[in-house]
C-alpha cells in the first residue's frame, strides 16, 4: 500500500469513456504516490429505472459498493434513494428541497469509514458539494479541497446547490478555481485559488493513427470533442451553411438531430485516446456551448477548447467565450445566420498554428492541489 491518501467526491466513474479533468487529477496522484478513492455520487434510484444517460460513458452498469481496482485505487458507488435534480421551476425545487436531504443522509453512513484516515479530500462542484460538512467532520485532519470545474448556475442544477456551496464554502481549505469568472464567486473566502485546467501533454504527444485517412477528407474536417452545454441548433446552422465541410461530434446527446444534413456525423460517446486522434488530425475545432449567462467560464475551463489549443487549431464558438488571450477562437451569435456565416468566413482563412504555450500539463493542478496544508483543526464548524 502507497503512502498518501486522498479521497474523491465527484460525479464521475474511475473508469469511463468521457475524461473528466478529476479523472486527470486521479491519475496524477496515484503516478505520484497517492492511494485514492473515488467516491462516485449524485446517482439514485431513479437514475437506475430512467436509465441515467451518463451510463452511456462506461462498458457496464456501475456495480454497487466497493471495488479495489489496484494497490493505488479503490472505488466506491452508491444508489441514494433520491439525488439532487431540478424540476427546471424554481418554486418546486424549492418545495422538493427537504427531500433531497435523503441524499445527504444517505451517504452520511458510508462516508466516514473511506474518509477517517485521508490526508487529502477533493470535493467535485455540483451534487457533491452537499456532502462537504460529512467529509469536513469525518477528515477533520484532512486537508479538504473544493475543485470547480463547472459554475452549478449554468449546469441546470437546482438553486439549493448554488446556496451551499456559499454556504459550507468556508470548510474548505482551498476553494480551486480555474476562471476568474469563478473565482469572482468565492472572492470573500480567503482560500479561494486560481488553479488551471490542463492536458496530458503525454498521451497527447504520442503518435496517433490518422482516422481520416480511411476516406477522401472534405474541405475542412471540424471535430466537437464533447457535448457538455450542447447548441444543437447552432452546430446544424453550421453545417448547412458549409456543406462542403465535414462536422463530426463526439460524446452523448439527447436523442437524434431532426433533419440533421449529411455531413453531420454523430460518433457518440468514445474513449479519450479515440476522440483525440481525431482533433489531432482535424481542421477546426468546435465550442458550440449553449449561448446563456455565466458560460464564459468554459474559455479557460472547457477540456475540449484546451485540447483543441494545444493542437493550434482554430476554433468556433459563441461571442460569449470570446476573449483576447484566446485568439484562435472566432466567434458567432447564436440564431443569426449571418453572423455565424461571418464567423465561419473568417475561419476559413486561417489554418493550423503552433500549440498554445499557455496550455498547462495536469501535472501542475496536481502540484497545487496536493500542496494544500493541512487545517489545524479548530476553524470549521460543520453543523
Amino acid at each position: 500500500m502507497t503512502g498518501k491518501r486522498a479521497v474523491i467526491l465527484t460525479g464521475h466513474f474511475p473508469v469511463q469513456k468521457r475524461r473528466g479533468s478529476i479523472l486527470w487529477l486521479s491519475d496524477n496522484l496515484r503516478d505520484n504516490g497517492w492511494h485514492v478513492t473515488i467516491i462516485t455520487v449524485g446517482y439514485s434510484w431513479v437514475s437506475k429505472l430512467r436509465g441515467d444517460k451518463r451510463f452511456q460513458s462506461l462498458e457496464a452498469p456501475p456495480l454497487p459498493g466497493e471495488t479495489r481496482h489496484d494497490e493505488t485505487l479503490t472505488a466506491v458507488f452508491g444508489y441514494a434513494p433520491l439525488h439532487p435534480f431540478s424540476l427546471r421551476k424554481p418554486a418546486l425545487d424549492a418545495l422538493l428541497e427537504p427531500l433531497h436531504r435523503i441524499f445527504p443522509a444517505y451517504w452520511r453512513r458510508r462516508l466516514p469509514k473511506y474518509l477517517a484516515d485521508a490526508d487529502l479530500v477533493v470535493v467535485e462542484s455540483g451534487q457533491p458539494v452537499m456532502l462537504a460538512p460529512i467529509a469536513r467532520a469525518a477528515a477533520p485532519g484532512a486537508a479538504m479541497v473544493y475543485r470547480v470545474n463547472d459554475d452549478v448556475t449554468v449546469l441546470g442544477l437546482p438553486n439549493f446547490i448554488s446556496l451551499a456551496e456559499m454556504r459550507y464554502a468556508s470548510l474548505f481549505d482551498r476553494i480551486s478555481v480555474a476562471s476568474p469568472h469563478l473565482a469572482r464567486r468565492f472572492e470573500r473566502f480567503g482560500t479561494v485559488a486560481r488553479d488551471p485546467m490542463g492536458v496530458s501533454k503525454a498521451l497527447l504527444d504520442r503518435d496517433m493513427p490518422d482516422p481520416f485517412a480511411g476516406a477522401p477528407r472534405a474541405t475542412r474536417e471540424a471535430v466537437c470533442a464533447g457535448t457538455t452545454q450542447f447548441d444543437m441548433p447552432s452546430v446544424l446552422a453550421i453545417a448547412r451553411l458549409r456543406p462542403d465541410w465535414r462536422f463530426h461530434i463526439f460524446g452523448r446527446l439527447r436523442g437524434d438531430a431532426i433533419d440533421k444534413p449529411g455531413n453531420l456525423v454523430l460518433h457518440g460517446e468514445r474513449p479519450f485516446e479515440e476522440t483525440a486522434a481525431w482533433v489531432r488530425h482535424a481542421d477546426i475545432g468546435l465550442a458550440p456551448y449553449l449561448d446563456k449567462p455565466g458560460v464564459e467560464y468554459q474559455t479557460v475551463n472547457s477540456n475540449r477548447m484546451l485540447m483543441y489549443r494545444y493542437f493550434g487549431l482554430p476554433m468556433i464558438g459563441p461571442e460569449r467565450l470570446c476573449d483576447p488571450e484566446v485568439p484562435s477562437l472566432v466567434g458567432y451569435r447564436p440564431g443569426s445566420e449571418p453572423s455565424i456565416r461571418a464567423a465561419l468566413d473568417r475561419l476559413e482563412g486561417m489554418g493550423r498554428g503552433p500549440s498554445d504555450p499557455s496550455v498547462q500539463d495536469w501535472s501542475v493542478l496536481y502540484e497545487r492541489i496536493a500542496a494544500t496544508p493541512k487545517p489545524d483543526g479548530t476553524r470549521y464548524n460543520t453543523a
